[in-house]
């Protein structure tokens, strides 16, 4: 079996909504290595940057909405009017423990974020000269990684059938 009737065979096994998550997976993965991608190749210079961080925050945002337009153009091309139709019981269930994990990864960023902030602002250094406007990025990856669970957690408890667990 070659590769194509591989995923011709796992898109006829898979449902519509694990399709849909796992393309905002990806599309949610890509975007966070595009960010930090663009931190690790940056110089001191433009770390420190409001323009330039302005200019990549702008960057990562359009490419987020074009991604997701796209992909959902794409999802709604190939779906049988699936993606209008309401999610069910278990659907719904699984995705409240999606939404779950995302806000426990999102609490724990503001927190870091504040405290790096208030760091900072009590003028002691603690990574703030290696890493300027850290509390930003602080926020910005826990989003990222926030969403990555989101869709994760759906992805493995739509999967496994384990919603309360």
């Amino acid at each position: 079996m070659d590769n194509k009737q591989k995923v011709i065979q796992w898109l006829q096994e898979t449902s519509f909504r694990e399709l849909t998550l796992s393309v905002d997976f990806l599309v949610t993965g890509y975007i966070g290595y595009l960010y930090v991608s663009a931190l690790v190749n940056a110089t001191p210079e433009q770390l420190a940057s409001i323009a330039w961080l302005s200019t990549l925050l702008l960057q990562i945002i359009i490419y987020s909405i074009v991604l997701m337009v796209i992909s959902y153009i794409v999802l709604g091309l190939i779906s049988d009017n699936e993606l209008y139709q309401p999610m069910d019981v278990r659907e719904k269930q699984i995705n409240l423990v999606g939404y779950k994990y995302s806000a426990i990864i999102l609490q724990v960023g503001v927190i870091l974020a504040l405290v790096q902030y208030n760091i900072a602002a009590q003028g002691f250094e603690f990574m703030q000269s290696s890493v300027p406007h850290l509390p930003l990025h602080i926020l910005v990856g826990a989003f990222l990684l926030a969403e990555l669970a989101h869709y994760g957690v759906q992805l493995y408890k739509g999967r496994t059938g384990d919603i309360y667990g």
